[in-house]
């Protein structure tokens, strides 16, 4: 099994780390965090994707069973999950692949492109974001397709985790950044120094 959390990171923060720690014990497998870098669904990040990435590298670095992908970055064009799925099932074959999302994501799956087909290539496993209960044709899919124990096939699955995220956004970090204050409680301390050392997010008078 492998796990795979994909995300804008602008920036990487505690949150995720958290999340990625909480399905990397859940699974009892490595997780690997995908880099959304021209992510379809929302406004352009602040921070260029090489920047991102340059802070998912740093905040991997220090976390074992954690490991920065590149898959999306490499490929070009805009980060949708199919296809990023799909580019994964070619590198990993038969091997069982999971993709974890939260809830507030997961209740908007069917907005997603070609969205039946992304149990067709790996499982989802659900993490719980505060105030965002699964509902409607979210949970009607969850409990179709719900499943304890992915590993025992490639594909298929969507297992939900009740322990709860971090309430950490980093559209918050931003603002924090931008007014001056300091957010080194909320980053990875290699996260934070390079956001200091390259000016990033801060307020430009």
């Amino acid at each position: 099994m492998i796990a795979f959390l994909g995300g804008t990171f602008d920036p990487v923060h505690n949150g995720h780390l958290h999340a990625a720690r909480v399905a990397a014990e859940a699974l009892s497998c490595p997780v690997r965090l995908v880099l959304s870098a021209h992510p379809p669904h929302r406004p352009r990040p602040e921070a260029s994707a090489e920047r991102r990435w340059a802070l998912l590298e740093l905040a991997c670095a220090a976390e074992a069973g954690l490991e920065a992908d590149d898959v999306e970055l490499r490929r070009g064009g805009p980060s949708y999950t199919v296809d990023t799925l799909e580019a994964l099932r070619l590198r990993h074959g038969d091997e069982s692949l999971s993709w974890i999302i939260g809830t507030d994501a997961f209740n908007e799956i069917r907005t997603w492109r070609r969205w039946r087909k992304v149990l067709d290539l790996g499982h989802l496993l659900v993490l719980h974001r505060p105030g965002a209960a699964l509902k409607g044709a979210a949970l009607s899919f969850y409990r179709e397709h719900r499943s304890d124990d992915l590993g025992r096939q490639p594909a298929g699955g969507i297992r939900l985790l009740d322990q709860p995220m971090l309430p950490v956004s980093a559209s918050a970090i931003r603002a924090l950044i931008a007014e001056g204050n300091d957010v080194g409680h909320l980053l990875p301390q290699g996260v934070s120094t390079y956001i200091r050392r390259h000016g990033l997010y801060a307020r430009s008078d």
